[in-house]
């Protein structure tokens, strides 16, 4: 028997002494006193007795300040909604409010995003005066005649929130950065009920072309405890509300890849004369910016409603009811063109002039736009075309990619991953170097031939 034990102890092992209760006691030993095993409980309990609760604290606030800021919005869009003449009255007298905002509180102007970006470098808090003036003139923003997103006025708010909740939970001013981020996600992902999406939507925000993962996972238990208590206040039915499955197959893929092409042109367009518009209106009065702004606004605004006969285009901030019917009905190529023509001219004169709203919506906008244009020649593919044409626009105007493919899939409720995502990296690509948000950094500094020297200073 012995002979037989060391014949194949010598074939398997190529030794005969080998000892395997002494060699996997000492294996064992050395793996769980290895780093690479050693279980870190100093920051498990850093985490669980300072960056949940603050999380959890978020995402109550902020879930409960985006309930009342909605059931406000919908109530007013609401007696609005009674007679068309409104929209038109509306804004002008929205425009005066917030030009009499700004001269005092220069920091509610426009979109929102681009200077939380900035704010967010800086050691400074939002002040408390500007965090409610910028709820309100954001709520009215938000109740009908503008074409302005939800995100804008959100982040903002939740960078806020974020920065001064974490304050009081004790966090030092190098951790102020972190704090804004986390609270920026966690009310954008109860206002536009994309919790993921919006979580991985503040992590790309802020440098293109770069991702920081460090706030994720406190980002996303706020972002989700957020939505949930927004959820138990206004309901739970999706943003895009699909009257039926999205339908696709290979042989539409190099039609969905030109869409993207198409639609970072566009966006591109879009935001030159965006800036171009910001950089203009600079002329005149800070206060008078946005009374001036949607003068030039409002014929437009009547024109597209004339066109259209259309009210959901005027109460998108409201209920993006408009996104859904493009994504369930072929309008006419006519229809969608003025659409397109008129987010680009409604928003540059409104949002770029100081009027607050983000530019998710009017890019979403867009996207289904162009989306529901290639419907046209695949009839039976419409919601697979608007949906990724949504998710191409917002990729190509805020550089966040991943972000794009699951905020449209959370606030849609249906699944386009895969064409969605040839439209996302179509778009992206051919879109390098230029953004729709100021304050974005560019790391790359409009290319990408720094790369791979990047990668190596930055491992």
């Amino acid at each position: 028997m012995k002979k037989i034990k060391s014949f194949f102890y010598r074939l398997l092992f190529d030794n005969e002494n080998i000892e395997f209760y002494k060699y996997f006691k000492e294996s064992f030993k050395e793996i769980i006193t290895s780093s690479n095993m050693k279980i870190d409980v100093l920051s498990i309990l850093f985490f669980l007795g300072k960056w949940l609760p603050f999380a959890i604290a978020v995402g109550i606030t902020t879930g409960i300040v985006a309930s009342v800021m909605d059931l406000i919005v919908v109530n007013i869009n609401g007696f609005l909604s009674r007679d068309v003449i409104y929209f038109f009255i509306y804004p002008v007298l929205v425009a005066w409010v917030v030009g009499y905002t700004i001269k005092r509180y220069p920091e509610v102007e426009g979109p929102g995003i681009g200077f939380s970006i900035l704010h967010l470098k800086t050691r400074k808090y939002i002040r408390f005066s500007v965090i409610i003036h910028k709820f309100i003139v954001s709520v009215f923003t938000l109740s009908g005649g503008f074409i302005a997103g939800r995100e804008g006025p959100s982040f903002f708010l939740g960078v806020a929130f974020g920065e001064w909740i974490g304050k009081i939970y004790g966090f030092s001013r190098k951790y102020k950065n972190l704090l804004g981020l986390i609270g920026g996600g966690a009310f954008t992902g109860a206002l536009l009920k994309a919790p993921l999406g919006s979580s991985i939507f503040a992590m790309e925000l802020e440098n293109m072309y770069d991702f920081d993962y460090r706030p994720f996972i406190p980002m996303i238990v706020a972002s989700i405890v957020s939505y949930l208590t927004f959820s138990f206040f206004r309901g739970n039915h999706p943003f895009i509300d699909l009257s039926g499955k999205p339908v696709w197959d290979l042989n539409t893929i190099p039609y969905i890849i030109l869409m993207g092409l198409t639609i970072s042109a566009v966006i591109y367009m879009y935001t030159i004369i965006f800036h171009f518009s910001q950089k203009v209106s600079r002329i005149f009065p800070m206060h008078k910016k946005p009374i001036v702004g949607t003068l030039l606004a409002v014929p437009v605004i009547l024109f597209l409603y004339y066109f259209t006969k259309d009210m959901d285009v005027l109460s998108a901030p409201a209920n993006m009811a408009i996104l859904s019917k493009m994504a369930n009905f072929s309008f006419s190529i006519q229809d969608d063109l003025v659409i397109i023509l008129s987010t680009f001219f409604i928003t540059s004169f409104t949002l770029a002039f100081g009027i607050p709203g983000g530019l998710v919506l009017p890019v979403l906008i867009m996207g289904s736009a162009i989306g529901n244009i290639f419907g046209h020649f695949f009839p039976g593919e419409l919601v697979t075309f608007t949906l990724a044409g949504m998710g191409s626009a917002l990729a190509a105007a805020a550089k966040t990619p991943l972000a794009a493919i699951v905020m449209i899939t959370e606030m849609s409720h249906d699944d386009v991953v895969i064409p969605m995502t040839a439209a996302v990296i179509t778009s992206y690509l051919t879109s390098f170097g230029y953004s729709t948000y100021l304050g974005q950094k560019n790391i790359f500094k409009g290319n990408l031939k720094n790369f791979s020297s990047y990668n190596r200073e930055k491992i």
